[in-house]
């Protein structure tokens, strides 16, 4: 992705709100001092050139800067519903979408699928261990007819959606030239993953 396509894709951070298994929102648990959040920001500041942050608790945010934040359109319809609303407020065509809860996320590979898009695909996604990566791809605003009859329909799965959008897969060889998916895709669930990330700190 060159310097004059950084301003045409954005990037979509899905904040939630309290995690039922951690007891906080994971949102704010700190890594090299700063909070995961603040960290995907920092790391993705140089590739994507606008951040929209949706959230349920949008107070907590106030004192971020570079960063828009949303609440969801209608609550309550998990990562799918946050990432309706993440695409319907985005004024650029195509979106880099991941959850807050992955603190070592690659910018190489978020800015590699962020460039393949444009290659006439609705979707770009990480294909590892027999299974997509939905909340760590590149979504054009074309998905968003899809993702409302979804939604209208109560079918709230992300994954099962994947077949109604023309999607370019990232897997084997292809997603290792980035690193280890393993360290990509590591997300924080239970005080035991916390516990763990604190490891990556020393």
């Amino acid at each position: 992705m060159t310097l004059s396509d950084r301003d045409q894709v954005n990037a979509i951070i899905l904040c939630g709100g309290r995690s039922s298994r951690m007891g906080f929102d994971k949102a704010f648990l700190r890594l090299g001092g700063k909070t995961l959040v603040e960290r995907q920001v920092e790391f993705l500041k140089e590739r994507f050139g606008k951040f929209i942050l949706v959230t349920n608790s949008p107070w907590q945010y106030k004192a971020m800067s570079r960063v828009k934040i949303v609440t969801d359109i209608v609550p309550g319809l998990g990562p799918m519903g946050g990432l309706y609303t993440g695409l319907k407020n985005s004024d650029s065509e195509y979106n880099f979408v991941t959850a807050c809860d992955l603190p070592f996320i690659s910018q190489d590979l978020a800015s590699y699928m962020a460039g393949s898009i444009k290659q006439g695909f609705q979707a770009v996604i990480p294909h590892h261990q027999g299974k997509y990566q939905p909340l760590y791809a590149v979504y054009s605003r074309s998905c968003l007819g899809k993702i409302s009859e979804a939604l209208a329909a109560g079918k709230l799965k992300l994954a099962r959606l994947l077949s109604e959008f023309k999607v370019k897969k990232v897997a084997g060889n292809e997603l290792l030239r980035f690193g280890d998916p393993d360290v990509f895709f590591r997300n924080i669930n239970t005080p035991q993953d916390l516990r763990l990330l604190k490891s990556f700190e020393h």
